[in-house]
């Protein structure tokens, strides 16, 4: 179902936000598997407006969360089904997330030139994006530009409820692919918990505080979730353990302690938050036995010795003059790590990069590769995306003064103005022989202002890839292109933080 409203743009995505009226309402966190697309209705969704700004009541609902009853505020409406979601709207998500993650891999690349990075900018667009509903004015233009939306800014939230569907039935599907080859067989059943694409949200609001209604409607209806209502003026810290403690569980301890000390404060009134999961078998595994160490050059011309994993076989692959450019598939062929290892240097490559470029997408032709590629197990640390959002074009939502959230909250309490103080994100990224396992959690913390070849073939000569410079790495979903992760890996030794 579409709204027309007032037009004004782990990974884990979290927002804090600060200043509204009395009140309580909001939804549940919920994940949706429905993938299929259809035509829809001529309605579209737009941010939500401060009209009509009475709360929708959830009915005095609790829920518990990590051992805690907590009060759940929540639209009445159910969440949409992607079926609902026309195929143009999901490719118009889709385009305008990658164009997002491109621009803001643009602005964090430079930043970590020495070190690896690994980012989800699919879980930042999400999170944004919920943010975005509650825009007004002149701060839902920027956001809309830095965000990428152009033409897809009135379905932006149908095509992301569908994409984060589709997305979310990658691990059964591939499970149940794996589970058919055991049967068929007769081979030990495959264990679900390798099976996983999870991209779920959740809200976290001030419970004193009354929450536009038709924001909440397009939080449950596109995003599946509400409001877990949090004393956040008297209790910070203990909802920001929670909070945390919520990420720690939805990416199986992977991101950990997203928020650190300090990050929330007495002025905090909401916290939004995006997490992605990703754990999934290869189609073809390496072969464990043929894991050997071989040298890597380092971004600083170093070279260090790091367990390498090989195969030869068939492969998506292609050399676009730029790099060589090798997709690896996950089981049941949906989601794939792409790899482009540039013939030059790192920094120029990535300069190049576009949202259209090979390296971000799954090569479409096959030969015979010889790859040799570096286990990799990195955790970045948490690190501000702020500053890059701002030179992408949405300084006024970082604006003390005049940002403006009221489509969030209409009446502030002590006249408070709504403002993005900081937008932090983690992520980590684990390659090894027999699959890939990737995490994201990002925080936006909102102020209140004043508060194989057939048998008979001839056997051709593999082309060699050896992987031993820096290179980028990306997740992407086969089916949508959707990019999912976006990295460079510039020392396999690197472990990060934890």
């Amino acid at each position: 179902m579409r709204h027309t409203l007032p037009i004004a743009s782990s990974a884990l995505f979290l927002f804090a936000l600060a200043g509204c009226s009395s009140g309580s309402s909001g939804p549940t966190h919920e994940t949706d598997t429905d993938a299929g697309h259809s035509t829809v209705d001529s309605g579209k969704k737009t941010p939500a407006s401060d009209a009509g700004n009475t709360a929708t009541d959830g009915g005095g609902d609790t829920v518990t969360v990590n051992g805690q009853v907590v009060s759940l505020a929540r639209s009445t409406k159910p969440r949409d089904k992607a079926s609902s979601v026309s195929a143009a709207d999901v490719t118009g998500a889709v385009t305008a997330n990658n164009g997002f993650a491109v621009d803001l891999y643009s602005q964090l690349r430079g930043q970590s030139a020495s070190d690896n990075l690994v980012s989800s900018p699919i879980s930042a667009s999400i999170a944004l994006t919920m943010t975005y509903a509650g825009a007004q004015g002149t701060t839902a233009t920027q956001m809309a530009t830095a965000m990428h939306y152009g033409s897809a800014a009135s379905t932006i939230f149908d095509g992301q409820n569908a994409l984060s569907q589709a997305l979310a039935s990658r691990g059964p599907a591939a499970l149940q692919a794996d589970q058919n080859i055991a049967k068929q067989g007769d081979q030990p059943a495959p264990s679900a918990s390798n099976y996983e694409l999870q991209v779920v949200n959740s809200i976290w609001g001030q419970q004193t505080y009354t929450w536009n209604a038709p924001f909440l409607d397009i939080m449950a209806e596109d995003y599946g979730t509400g409001v877990y209502l949090q004393d956040f003026v008297h209790n910070f810290d203990p909802a920001r353990v929670l909070i945390n403690d919520w990420v720690s569980a939805e990416t199986s301890n992977k991101i950990n302690d997203l928020l650190p000390e300090g990050s929330l404060d007495t002025n905090t009134r909401m916290v939004l938050v995006n997490a992605v999961h990703l754990k999934l078998p290869w189609a073809t595994p390496f072969d464990a036995s043929l894991t050997a160490n071989a040298t890597f050059t380092t971004a600083a011309g170093t070279s260090v010795s790091a367990p390498a994993m090989n195969m030869t076989a068939g492969m998506s692959y292609v050399d676009d003059g730029k790099a060589q450019i090798v997709g690896l598939p996950f089981e049941n062929g949906q989601v794939a790590v792409v790899i482009a290892l540039p013939h030059g240097d790192l920094p120029t490559y990535e300069a190049g990069l576009t949202a259209t470029s090979a390296g971000l997408a799954m090569p479409t032709g096959s030969t015979l590769v010889q790859l040799q590629v570096p286990k990799v197990s990195f955790t970045s640390p948490s690190f501000s995306l702020a500053d890059a959002l701002k030179t992408m074009g949405m300084p006024i939502a970082f604006d003390a003064v005049n940002a403006d959230f009221s489509g969030l909250c209409t009446s502030p309490p002590d006249g408070d103005n709504l403002y993005i103080g900081d937008v932090i994100q983690k992520a980590m990224l684990a390659m090894q022989e027999t699959g890939v396992e990737a995490a994201a959690a990002t925080a936006v913390v909102v102020e209140g202002y004043g508060a194989a070849a057939p048998e008979d073939a001839a056997v051709p000569i593999p082309t060699p890839m050896i992987v031993n410079k820096p290179y980028v790495i990306s997740i992407v979903d086969v089916p949508t292109g959707a990019v999912l992760f976006l990295g460079h890996i510039v020392d396999p030794t690197q472990a990060g933080s934890s």
